[in-house]
């Protein structure tokens, strides 16, 4: 063999070991890819009692949580709760529903889960209402607990 063909056959093994790596290089990539896909979809949590609006608030749509419930002579209905930018609005009407005042007081809300565990703690605060007067009961915090089942109130 001539030092020419030597040398072009040295070439031609060249680009061939260049192409084996691109491709080797470009399969790694795509499987990395794939991996991050998987990844970021095993990743996601459903969360049971929560459907989220086009503006990306939560809206907690457990029955158990808006049932209407009774505390120390007064009912506590049309309670929501609300997840946005992580902040967690809890609202609810309260009615005096007894014959004398009531409230006045803080109270300490327990958020919990479908198997009754504590989710959160927060604290709020019950005016003072004269009987058949209804205010409405209002606190939030920093923390996404919007896939709450239930909650109970009592006093601090």
């Amino acid at each position: 063999m001539k030092k020419k063909e030597k040398r072009m056959i040295g070439i031609i093994i060249l680009i061939g070991i260049i192409i084996i790596a691109i491709l080797m290089i470009i399969s790694n990539i795509k499987k990395q890819k794939n991996n991050n896909e998987t990844a970021s979809e095993e990743n996601v949590v459903t969360e049971e009692f929560v459907d989220v609006l086009d503006d990306g608030t939560k809206l907690n749509t457990s029955d158990k949580l808006h049932e209407t419930k009774e505390f120390d002579g007064m009912q506590i209905s049309n309670f929501q709760l609300t997840e946005n930018n992580n902040v967690t609005l809890l609202l609810g009407t309260i009615t005096n529903i007894s014959d004398s005042k009531k409230g006045g007081y803080p109270v300490n809300i327990t958020v919990l889960d479908k198997e009754g565990n504590e989710i959160v703690t927060v604290g709020g605060y019950i005016q003072e209402l004269s009987a058949g007067e209804s205010a409405q009961l209002n606190t939030s915090a920093t923390f996404d607990y919007a896939n709450a089942y239930d909650f109970t109130i009592t006093k601090k």
